[in-house]
């Protein structure tokens, strides 16, 4: 009885180690992430794939911390009338293409084209810093694949 007892105690305590673990991440990334960039990173807005025979121009980029975006747009009269992305990066990654998504579905490609990072990270609320090249990254897919759709009208 007396080892079981240990065992048990052991298990209590490695929980314990657990719990208090997982409540300094979720207290750190509390005071990292605005409520609302948490709620982007739980539900993002229009990740996936346009149907094939929607595409007006799709462009992948590669950022230089090794994440990618790709970035799907319906173009029709200079409007982005839908837009999906998807990326192989991390959390934050997402967050901010699903932010840059979300500022750019239904405007002009003009409009589109004078989004900024700073204007992502912006609406984005808290964000950590160290991610801040996220937005930069996202952005400069959305204009790179805008500017390949002009390239295409030419």
């Amino acid at each position: 009885m007396k080892n079981k007892e240990n065992k048990d105690e052991k298990f209590k305590e490695f929980d314990d180690f657990v719990n208090d673990l997982q409540n300094t991440i979720d207290a750190k990334v509390r005071e990292d992430f605005s409520t609302y960039a948490l709620e982007l990173g739980k539900n993002p807005y229009k990740y996936g794939k346009l149907p094939s025979n929607l595409i007006s121009v799709q462009k992948n980029w590669r950022g230089s911390c090794g994440d990618s975006v790709t970035f799907f747009l319906q173009i029709e009269n200079d409007i982005i009338q839908d837009i999906r992305y998807e990326t192989d990066g991390c959390t934050t990654s997402s967050i901010a293409a699903s932010q840059t998504a979300k500022m750019v579905d239904k405007k002009s490609i003009k409009e589109a084209l004078q989004l900024t990072d700073k204007q992502v990270l912006s609406a984005l609320g808290n964000f950590p810093e160290d991610n801040y090249h996220c937005a930069t990254l996202s952005v400069t897919t959305l204009h790179l694949a805008i500017n390949d759709f002009l390239k295409s009208k030419n």
